[in-house]
């Protein structure tokens, strides 16, 4: 079998490889590679200290690079090849449509993925010369755009005006640890590349969960007056457990309100829950 990897610039984990080697040529054996497509991607990377961090969610080159591990019939080369091209993970879909010789997906709103078959066939073509993506940082939206030689990151609130942007610009052949924002530097490089952001509608803001109704505090002294059955002012570990739905706490619980260890709940010890 063979393989082909997509972008050169995605991370590489030799005993990915082997493992996925070992599938091809198990079925190379069984005579199944000649109708079996294969596709591994995985999660994206993780900081472990660079830019200061310890995370995998930014907007930075760490982050943002998947692995991509493509193998299908009528794409046989000896050994595995790393591509250039740029890929996208929406790209998959269509490319597994194409592959498997079904038509195109057809959707009402439109399929955002763009097939890379040509890429697989010919590791000299790219089918994009851009790709996107997008990390909030409390309320700004980064907006991204990744060429073959540079990141522009744009940070603005959703819907705000385009000069209130922070910019964010790298290049990788004079800069690929990301240490140096160029975007001052230059400007015709930003212009080119807001332009691609262009090509994407407007981010929108993120949707927040709606904060949870805070539950009603707990009225204990009508709660005592409930529990309490003879109307004797106090309550018998009997009368206390009833209902509990967490027994054991709670048995714990009625020797920590019982303050002054007479082996009953006065009102005021249930009231204060073991407090002085």
């Amino acid at each position: 079998g063979s393989t082909t990897l997509i972008p050169r610039t995605v991370y590489r984990h030799s005993q990915q490889a082997d493992q996925i080697g070992r599938v091809l040529d198990e079925l190379d054996r069984l005579g199944l590679a000649s109708n079996t497509i294969v596709v591994l991607w995985g999660d994206h990377g993780w900081h472990l200290g660079d830019h200061g961090m310890w995370s995998k969610h930014t907007n930075y080159e760490q982050a943002t690079r998947i692995p991509l591990i493509v193998a299908a019939p009528g794409m046989a080369r000896p050994g595995a090849h790393a591509v250039d091209a740029l890929v996208e993970t929406v790209d998959i879909y269509p490319t597994l449509a194409e592959l498997a010789g079904l038509p195109a997906p057809q959707v009402p709103q439109g399929v955002d993925g763009k097939s890379f078959v040509a890429t697989l066939r010919d590791p000299t073509l790219s089918m994009k010369d851009c790709i996107f993506h997008v990390f909030p940082r409390g309320e700004r939206i980064g907006r991204a755009v990744r060429t073959t030689r540079h990141r522009l990151v744009e940070w603005k609130v959703a819907g705000a005006a385009a000069d209130t942007a922070d910019l964010e610009l790298y290049d990788y052949v004079a800069d690929p640890l990301e240490t140096k924002n160029l975007a001052s530097a230059q400007p015709e490089v930003v212009s080119r590349m807001r332009a691609m952001l262009g090509r994407l509608p407007e981010a929108r803001a993120q949707i927040k969960a709606a904060k949870a109704a805070s539950k009603p505090a707990t009225d204990r002294n009508a709660l005592f007056k409930r529990k309490d059955r003879n109307n004797d002012g106090q309550l018998t570990r009997e009368e206390f457990m009833e209902g509990q739905p967490d027994p054991e706490p709670a048995a714990g619980r009625f020797l920590r309100f019982d303050t002054n260890k007479d082996g009953k709940l006065s009102e005021r010890e249930f009231v204060g829950q073991g407090k002085p």
